[in-house]
């Protein structure tokens, strides 16, 4: 789904995909399609800085500026980008309605959203997905509806434009996750769970096949941590980001309480889906995100949670696997949005 799906959508050859987050920027050009993706560029560039308020892009000119510098470097010459909005900016609902002639369904779709929005219908920018036949009633169909406020997106559209991108899709960043799990590992008939630990936020979203069944978000990210690290270490936050990746035991006793945070978070998300829904179970957990690297998390995660947890691996979706895999470990968890928004190429041709 993408919120500029009726924008100025166009075919191209090559698209950009371009992850901006609150302390870094990432970004992947595949080439091919059609599940023959090859990498031709990656990159990624960390910030003290926040460079997101809100999910909002605090300075444009700033941003736009360093789009340009980091394409240049890696010698991308394609105008044409696709982003992702952060999912916490982003209203989603799923409805049922009626089969529909396009007007009507656009007219349905207006009223659902009015009604889920806390803000005015003009304020807002939506757009839909029909996800499928109602398993419940044949005459019916589910329908996937998201909506962001317009200075938001149009602070992204002005942000690209300043940049000299031509910005094709706009979408949401667990739905890019969410997607991969379901196009690399396609669990069938079962519930999973997607975590994405970022600087700012951890995005969780559960799904069940091909549809999300629940989603939720915690401010609690590992830039706080890192600030902490700083503090204590007295170093710089550069010195301290690579400090807490690295594991470094001069302060692996300040994880504790963030990976605590972080675990029992993901453990209150599942309980809470598993009492709705007493049926199921979560049967794996999938982990992005760069502070999902943190030594400690993950074994913790599945010591809490007591299911399997797994690392999101988005080059899996490359065809053929690149040989040289290992010089793309470093980009597996960081770039996997940037990766999917790339591939999104296909819905363009």
């Amino acid at each position: 789904m993408g919120l500029l799906n009726k924008i100025g959508i166009r075919r191209v050859n090559e698209l950009i995909g371009v992850d901006i987050g609150s302390s870094s920027i990432k970004i992947c050009c595949l080439k091919g399609g059609k599940g023959a993706y090859k990498v031709a560029q990656i990159a990624r560039k960390f910030y003290e800085d926040d460079l997101l308020n809100e999910g909002q892009i605090i300075d444009k000119e700033f941003v736009a500026r360093e789009l340009k510098e980091i394409l240049a470097e890696n010698k991308i010459k394609t105008k044409y980008a696709a982003t992702a909005l952060s999912s916490y900016v982003v209203i989603t609902k799923e409805v049922t309605l009626p089969f529909l002639e396009e007007e009507e369904l656009e007219n349905s779709i207006s009223f659902e959203v009015e009604n889920a929005i806390p803000f005015p219908l003009k304020d807002v920018y939506f757009s839909h997905y029909v996800l499928g036949m109602s398993q419940d009633r044949e005459d019916m169909i589910n329908v996937q509806i998201a909506a962001s406020k317009k200075e938001i997106v149009d602070g992204y559209m002005d942000t690209f434009n300043l940049a000299g991108l031509n910005l094709q899709i706009l979408d949401v960043d667990i739905f890019g996750i969410t997607n991969l799990v379901e196009l690399i590992y396609s669990p069938k008939n079962v519930s999973v769970l997607a975590v994405d630990v970022g600087a700012s936020t951890t995005n969780m979203a559960i799904m069940r096949d091909a549809n999300i069944q629940f989603t939720r978000e915690i401010l609690l990210g590992g830039k706080s941590l890192s600030q902490q690290i700083a503090r204590t270490a007295n170093m710089s936050f550069a010195e301290a980001e690579a400090k807490k990746i690295g594991g470094n035991e001069t302060v692996s006793h300040l994880f504790d309480d963030f990976i605590y945070g972080i675990s029992s978070e993901i453990n209150k998300t599942i309980n809470f889906y598993v009492s709705i829904k007493p049926k199921e179970t979560i049967s794996k957990i999938y982990l992005s995100g760069g502070s999902s690297l943190l030594k400690g998390l993950k074994e913790k995660v599945q010591e809490e949670t007591r299911v399997d947890v797994e690392y999101v691996n988005p080059f899996l979706l490359v065809d053929p696997v690149p040989e040289n895999m290992a010089q793309y470990d470093d980009y597996k968890v960081f770039n996997a949005v940037a990766l999917w928004l790339s591939s999104r190429i296909s819905d363009l041709a």
